[in-house]
């Protein structure tokens, strides 16, 4: 049987020369690909597509799963609210490709993995909502969620809820998590669960129990990989993804 392919959606950003010039560039974290390789899946990235371009369903189409890997913010227009001052969006690219293949992926039941703002891109995908921006919350005690120089991770416990999907691939109540996000689940979307929790209530984790597998974490497990529990994650992604 071959490897199931599991896709993965990737960063997309144009910096500026100080003579003008403009450079597009597409990122991602090879451990994402080091990780899904270890666990027995052919990884595929999936570019930032133009909204003409009608050829990302020809990748699309060869996926056994997909994850959504995060990035700057989901555009608050996508659900309904005003920008925040704080609220960075994505790349129109980006969204128009990682919204593209959400939709694909929930048409055609694939198994999915949101990662960090991939968990927020799902919510809004499936018509939820989000905070903004976190310190704006009036929450105790306080969690933080968020490095103060925005780049390294701060880490927490999260409590698992019984018997979710979560819960039995990491087998424990509670689970250690890095962090790094400004934003986070308000309303969930349609048929979404919250199953993890960090200890100001924040949703942390959430599933769809009426698909095979449909996973979000508000974490990074790739960035764990010493962690034989993030590891799992992403192994059961691909366990999931070989079963048709």
């Amino acid at each position: 049987m071959p490897s199931p392919v599991v896709g993965i959606t990737c960063a997309f950003r144009v910096t500026t020369s100080p003579l003008g010039v403009e450079s597009p560039g597409a990122s991602l974290d090879a451990r994402f690909l080091d990780l899904l390789r270890q666990a027995g899946a052919r990884p595929v990235i999936i570019p930032p597509a133009l909204a003409e371009d009608d050829r990302l369903t020809d990748i699309l189409e060869t996926l056994d799963a997909l994850i959504l890997s995060g990035g700057p913010d989901v555009p608050p227009q996508r659900y309904g609210a005003e920008p925040h001052p704080a609220t960075r969006p994505l790349h129109p690219r980006r969204v128009w490709t990682d919204f593209a293949a959400a939709a694909f992926a929930d048409d055609r039941g694939l198994p999915v993995l949101g990662v960090c703002g991939g968990m927020q891109e799902w919510n809004v995908h499936r018509g939820g909502t989000l905070h903004q921006h976190l310190p704006d919350l009036a929450t105790s005690p306080v969690v933080a969620h968020r490095h103060v120089n925005g780049q390294d991770f701060e880490y927490h416990e999260v409590r698992v809820e019984p018997g979710s999907l979560l819960h039995r691939i990491v087998g424990c109540p509670r689970l250690r998590v890095n962090s790094s996000h400004h934003q986070g689940v308000d309303r969930l979307g349609r048929g979404l669960l919250a199953c993890a929790w960090s200890e100001d209530g924040l949703v942390e984790a959430f599933e769809d129990p009426a698909r095979r597998f449909c996973l979000s974490v508000q974490w990074h497990p790739e960035d764990m990989p010493e962690d034989p529990l993030q590891r799992g994650i992403l192994a059961a992604l691909v366990q999931a993804a070989g079963r048709k």
